[in-house]
């Protein structure tokens, strides 16, 4: 066998190193923060085992594009589109309409290898939870073939023109995209995640070791050190990188390098890493890398659908053990068999054409049919509405992670002719409050000012995660408060619950926060309102709902557990309470209006749907919180 074709176990074992940290990650994110890595180090390994394979042909003058995508085909095509029509049946089964309509959508993307760029415009703060996206993991093949429809053909090229230069302009494409990369962090990080051009650097960096553009290691004791030294970059991108940290960019280069210093290492002969990736259970993982990436994530979103809140860590493992079973079947009985074919070119393109047009074609009809609401009744198709049921000025009057309104262009609401006297100051809590506060002022020619953004609480010298201009941007807010004559009463609303979810640290730090804001705006004689912590469900309560009318069960059980609030509550109750005893702030206790002794629901006969998603409250949500409030 040619050595471009050569079967290298350690290879095989690479691609479980990078399979089963995604997997992982995905499953325990916290307890393996840096598993997403394995992505990358999957591009290097396509991006070496393709080179090989186009470097050969090109110098043995057999270099076919139509064999190239024959192969791609063949090699794609049986398990993703088996992956895709389970997934598609499921939502069938299991998800409202609006989910339905947007899997189909997503399908169809991933069909046509655009899935990353329709995950980017997805990614808005309120464009649904990545962990409830069942094929959000097909953007990394979207990159790919992004890349591969472009990459043989300028190599072909560079190859007739000028090959003696391809390992040289290798190098300077690779740093193009890395530098490319780096700038695109500082502009819009979700970009440089999800576009093929950010990440091109990753896939060159095997095709550069492919080529020969590095000198061989003929030493075997120079080919072992690389190769542990590969091992140790890789262990630690997955010990000590997180999702916090600016990514791609540089921070790929570790488990992108770590890659190429273990496939460089195999090159002449067997390594030590090499050897220790050959172990057998490794090689067999490797050979179900690509099913097993297909299937876990379905798996694991289908089994949240399932159960209708995040996943115990049980309830994980069986997630997993049954995309292992997935990815056995699929590979031992789709992929291995396809990929053993030898069938003429034509019939495979043909073939991969018609796949692609009749998947399509489904997925399509889905969409047309808006996810097909007939499946539910009327009231399960009022509950999923539910999830639009948000302030109608969010894109006005409410400051995004970029954007952020001056103080003289805010929005007031209730009578339009009054001088506001009241402003809600707070993170994206307050949107819908304040709306429904305006409408409750109408009435007594008052009104009230909007001061809210995205992830940023009321809370002085606090940073939030991936906010880090929150610090500033309340500074800014507290003084033009404290300047304005106008308005006499504050009314501070947080994302409590969520931020408890953070360090002990960041939750001090933010609590310290609120009650810098609430002691400096008191002292500027400013009555204020404290509103306390939201109760937040289990999962996102239109879709949770209208699932247990699927499902013939009844709504009114579902929300978070009274005990489950109350624990998580506490420490916020207890500062809350601390803060209006030191400034005589007003108070509005939302889980003395929206919960039970038991249960804090998500849905209320004769109230409607309390929430919009998992935490915020809708319109009807708020309008009930307030009614018989005085404001």
């Amino acid at each position: 066998m040619d050595k471009a074709h050569r079967f290298r176990r350690d290879i095989q074992g690479l691609r479980a190193l990078a399979v089963l940290p995604v997997v992982f990650f995905h499953a325990f994110p916290a307890a393996l923060p840096g598993g997403f890595v394995g992505v990358d180090i999957f591009f290097v390994i396509s991006g070496y085992l393709i080179t090989r394979i186009l470097h050969a042909e090109l110098r043995e003058d057999r270099f076919s594009i139509a064999g190239f995508y024959v192969r791609r085909i063949k090699r794609l095509f049986p398990a993703l589109y088996l992956m895709l029509a389970v997934s598609l049946l499921l939502g069938l089964i299991m998800l409202p309409p609006e989910e339905l309509r947007e899997l189909a959508k997503t399908c169809l993307a991933t069909i046509g290898f655009v899935a990353n760029i329709l995950f980017y415009n997805l990614s808005g703060y309120f464009d649904g939870q990545a962990e409830l996206k069942p094929l959000l993991h097909t953007w990394s093949l979207a990159v790919e073939e992004q890349f591969y429809l472009v990459f043989p053909l300028a190599l072909l090229a560079v190859w007739r023109l000028c090959r003696g230069w391809l390992p040289s302009l290798l190098w300077i494409a690779a740093g193009l995209s890395l530098a490319w990369s780096v700038r695109e962090l500082g502009i819009d990080a979700s970009r440089a995640f999800y576009y093929p051009w950010p990440r091109t650097f990753e896939l060159l960096i095997g095709a550069i070791i492919a080529v020969g553009a590095i000198p061989k290691i003929r030493s075997d004791a120079v080919r072992d050190g690389f190769s542990l030294l590969g091992l140790a970059l890789i262990a630690g991108s997955l010990l000590l990188l997180s999702e916090s940290q600016p990514f791609p960019g540089l921070a790929a280069l570790p488990p992108c390098i770590g890659a190429a210093l273990i496939l460089a290492a195999g090159e002449e002969g067997e390594s030590l890493a090499g050897r220790m990736l050959g172990f057998a259970p490794l090689v067999l993982v490797g050979s179900l890398s690509y099913s097993l990436y297909l299937w876990h994530w379905p798996a694991l979103v289908f089994g949240r659908y399932l159960v209708l809140r995040p996943l115990t860590a049980l309830e994980a493992v069986a997630a997993i053990a049954v995309a292992f079973a997935l990815a056995w079947a699929s590979w031992r009985y789709v992929e291995r068999p396809v990929l053993q074919w030898r069938l003429p070119h034509r019939p495979v393109l043909i073939g991969g054409v018609a796949i692609m047009a009749s998947a399509a074609a489904v997925a399509a009809l889905v969409v047309l049919g808006n996810g097909l609401p007939q499946r539910l009744d009327p009231l399960g198709r009022t509950m999923v509405a539910a999830g639009r049921d948000s302030s109608g000025f969010r894109a006005a009057c409410h400051s995004g992670e970029q954007d952020v309104i001056a103080y003289d262009r805010l929005c007031a609401f209730g009578d339009q002719r009054a001088t506001p006297s009241v402003a809600v100051w707070g993170d994206s809590f307050g949107a819908e409050l304040v709306v429904a506060m305006g409408e409750k002022l109408a009435p007594e020619k008052r009104s009230v000012l909007q001061i809210t953004a995205s992830g940023c609480p009321p809370s002085l010298g606090y940073s939030a995660r991936d906010r880090p201009a929150c610090s500033t941007y309340n500074d800014e807010r507290l003084d033009e408060l404290r300047r304005d004559p106008r308005i006499r009463e504050i009314v501070l609303v947080a994302n409590y619950l969520g931020f408890m979810a953070d360090s002990p640290r960041q939750q001090t730090a933010l609590l310290d926060g609120v009650e810098r804001s609430a002691l400096a705006l008191h002292a500027a004689g400013k009555a204020v309102t404290l509103v306390y912590a939201i109760p937040r469900m289990p999962f996102v309560a239109p879709t949770a709902l209208a699932m247990e009318r699927l499902r013939g069960g009844d709504p009114g059980n579902f929300g978070q557990e009274r005990s489950d609030f109350d624990r998580t509550d506490a420490r916020v109750s207890a500062r809350l309470d601390r803060i209006a005893r030191e400034t005589g702030a007003g108070r509005i206790v939302p889980a003395h209006k929206l919960c039970g002794a038991q249960l804090c629901p998500a849905y209320i006969a004769g109230a409607g749907v309390l929430y919009f998603d998992h935490a915020h409250l809708s319109m009807s949500g708020v309008r009930y919180l307030l009614a018989g409030t005085r404001v």
